[in-house]
């Protein structure tokens, strides 16, 4: 397997994509690949799809990798990805979902990550990475159960407020101890199908939700983040306090570190620990 960190400072060029007839950012990796970016056709200063691109197309490779958005220097998005390429096919794509206005007309955008080719079906990396291939299909199989037009599937409604999620007890209780007590006793949720929830907000229910069921939390900011460990502790998802936990700290600075600090108080100790010590070397 091959492995390419790169630091990338995106300039946006006159040459148009060919088929999309869209500004582009161009970095070479090597002699036979490639990065591009696709600046939005729409909002012309913002970079919108990460195009990885070969020279051969003779075979089947899978390509994974990390990578962080910047803009201005500050922290936009950060994204895993895993990419099958086909033979006969040369690029593949990654959309950079995130907001953005009018205030950030010309700013600079940097990308740094890092790029692995796994080329041989008999590369155990190539396995492993085909494997999480398919597992990040089945969670986007299972992101359609929470698809308001397959609701019949459902057999219980979640409510925050006056926003109603329709879910499953059986992916609720494997996913969750606390959903497991509350479904497997004569509670009140049992008897009437109903889960009443007021402790979070709808917004931070349904990111809370489509991990259960996914494994992802789509794009966090500093407060999400804070909110949605609140959120995971309280429903004991271990996996999900550590997805809060390590964004967070990869998020934190001298602005923001006592209310990072006092998170960690609360809901997670490692947190609490990583607080201090930025504190005692960085403040």
């Amino acid at each position: 397997m091959a492995e390419f960190p790169f630091s990338w400072q995106l300039v946006r060029t006159s040459n148009k994509h060919q088929k999309k007839n869209r500004c582009i950012s161009k970095l070479e990796i090597g002699a036979e690949w490639s990065l591009v970016c696709l600046w939005s056709q729409h909002d012309p200063y913002k970079p919108e799809i990460l195009e990885i691109r070969r020279n051969s197309t003779a075979k089947e490779i899978l390509v994974s990798g990390t990578f962080k958005l910047m803009r201005d220097g500050q922290f936009v998005l950060q994204r895993k990805f895993v990419q099958l390429i086909e033979a006969g096919f040369a690029t593949t794509q990654i959309e950079l979902e995130y907001s953005n206005d009018s205030y950030y007309y010309n700013r600079n955008y940097s990308i740094t990550g890092t790029l692995k080719i796994s080329a041989y079906t008999a590369d155990k990396e190539y396995a492993k990475g085909v494997q999480f291939k398919s597992l990040l299909d089945l969670s986007n199989d299972f992101e359609c159960l929470l698809d308001p037009n397959t609701t019949y599937f459902s057999d219980v409604n979640v409510n925050c407020g006056t926003v109603s999620f329709s879910a499953h007890k059986n992916i609720l209780c494997a996913r969750s101890p606390v959903f497991a007590a509350m479904f497997t006793t004569e509670m009140k949720e049992t008897l009437e199908n109903k889960v009443e929830i007021s402790d979070i907000s709808s917004q931070v229910l349904k990111t809370m939700l489509t991990y259960i069921y996914t494994g992802k939390t789509g794009e966090l900011s500093v407060q999400s983040a804070g909110e949605l460990l609140f959120a995971a502790d309280m429903y004991q998802l271990q996996d999900l306090k550590r997805v809060c936990s390590d964004f967070l700290k990869s998020c934190v600075s001298a602005e923001n570190v006592l209310r990072t600090l006092v998170l960690g108080y609360l809901h997670d100790k490692d947190l609490k620990v990583f607080a201090m010590d930025f504190i005692c070397n960085s403040c």
